[in-house]
């Protein structure tokens, strides 16, 4: 899109409630109750009210402070979701933050990814470095470079990065891990009420997982069938079935390995 394309395109408003079809705006505002039908095409696009799109977003910046439907996918550069929204399709951005809750039904590629809300993904996850403080939930598989996780996550397939650093605050899932670093530990910094709550209901939360694969392997708090690797230390809380290494191999006071390999 050439700058006098851009001189020429207009904004599109919706500050009530009204319907529109798609096409190429400046910048289009839903602050009410709104619906385009079509794709759009815009420098950015922010929904404070209700709106639903039925097509493709191609923006620049796309936020959300309210309730958002969208039947198509979206590519965008910077992706901010503070409200509650629904995507049918696939996401592409360069930037994603959630402090709200998000849904989308097909797969996320994301350079830079962060949410401190509730993300749910029905298909892959794709990226750079992902933060999470909330709940996350991958129903596939998720290759990232750095994957960060302070909350509850779950993630259905394979979890591949390069360095997994994870605190357990809730129950979490990950059927397979693998990367190069991986460390889990007990977030000691949970909120008093709910470590009172675990102890009068005898219950601790756990990382769960079939497999945990990796060069360089601490973990606490984890309940795993095979964990193998270069340097394995199993800390405090652990129940692993079987331990193979190659390198060292360290387990603490009170943790469970069923059997332990050197290969």
């Amino acid at each position: 899109m050439s700058t006098v394309e851009k001189k020429e395109l207009h904004d599109l408003k919706i500050s009530g409630s009204g319907t529109s079809r798609g096409g190429q705006f400046d910048t289009v505002k839903i602050s009410g109750s709104g619906t385009i039908q079509g794709d759009i095409e815009c420098k950015d696009l922010k929904i404070s009210g209700s709106g639903k799109i039925n097509g493709d977003i191609t923006s620049e910046e796309f936020k959300c402070s309210g309730s958002s439907k969208i039947t198509g996918s979206i590519n965008a550069k910077e992706i901010s979701i503070s409200g509650s929204t629904n995507i049918e399709g696939s996401v592409t951005a360069a930037e994603m933050s959630v402090s709200g809750s998000s849904k989308i039904t097909e797969n996320l590629t994301c350079k830079e990814f962060s949410s401190s809300g509730s993300t749910k993904i029905n298909g892959k996850l794709h990226g750079g470095e992902i933060k999470s403080h909330g709940s996350l939930k991958v129903e596939k598989d998720c290759e990232v470079e750095t994957f960060i996780s302070r909350g509850s996550v779950t993630i259905k397939g394979l979890l591949s990065a390069d360095k997994v650093d994870i605190k357990i605050s809730h129950e979490s899932f990950i059927k397979e891990i693998g990367g190069e670093i991986i460390e889990v530990k007990n977030e000691h910094s949970a909120k008093l009420f709910k470590q009172v709550v675990n102890f009068f209901m005898q219950r601790d939360d756990h990382l769960r997982s079939d497999l945990i694969e990796g060069d360089e392997i601490y973990l606490e708090n984890t309940k795993a069938k095979l964990v193998r690797g270069n340097n394995v230390t199993i800390g405090e809380n652990c129940e692993i079935e079987t331990v193979e290494y190659s390198g060292a191999f360290d387990v603490k006071d009170g943790s469970k390995v069923g059997k332990s390999v050197k290969n």
